[in-house]
């Protein structure tokens, strides 16, 4: 997935209040429309995306380690924050649901072995995402 791609996904998922993005922007300078309701926050995590994933352009791709990787610590400092609202850890805690499907999305599922004709078969169930994700307990 590339980096502008990951910011439009973002987008959708947390809508355009929380995270403006211009499609047609061409360098990291010109990624918001407008101003983001948490612009300081979504503006760090942006670069620390962007950054961490050593992106030179936006059509650079992303990785689901490096992404994590750059928003764990911006998470844990706004999390401790003596100004983090509780509208700050909602959007902190949909940001970090929306990583995890984007990039459960991504994820390129294996292809089922055919069986031999001796062995038994069974039928593959595929876990929700939300049931699979971690539950993070944060102290404010």
């Amino acid at each position: 997935m590339k980096f502008l791609d990951l910011l439009c996904a973002l987008e959708q998922r947390l809508g355009y209040n929380h995270l403006p993005v211009n499609a047609q922007a061409t360098s990291i300078k010109d990624i918001f429309e407008s101003s983001p309701v948490h612009q300081e926050l979504m503006t760090q995590l942006v670069r620390a995306i962007y950054t961490a994933n050593a992106c030179r352009t936006l059509a650079h791709p992303v990785l689901r380690n490096e992404t994590f990787a750059a928003f764990a610590p911006i998470r844990l400092e706004a999390l401790r924050s003596s100004k983090c609202d509780v509208d700050t850890h909602r959007l902190i805690d949909e940001l970090c649901n929306a990583l995890e499907q984007i990039f459960a999305a991504e994820t390129v599922t294996a292809r089922p072995v055919p069986a031999k004709s001796g062995d038994p078969t069974g039928e593959v169930i595929t876990l929700d995402a939300v049931r699979r994700r971690r539950i993070l307990k944060t102290w404010t």
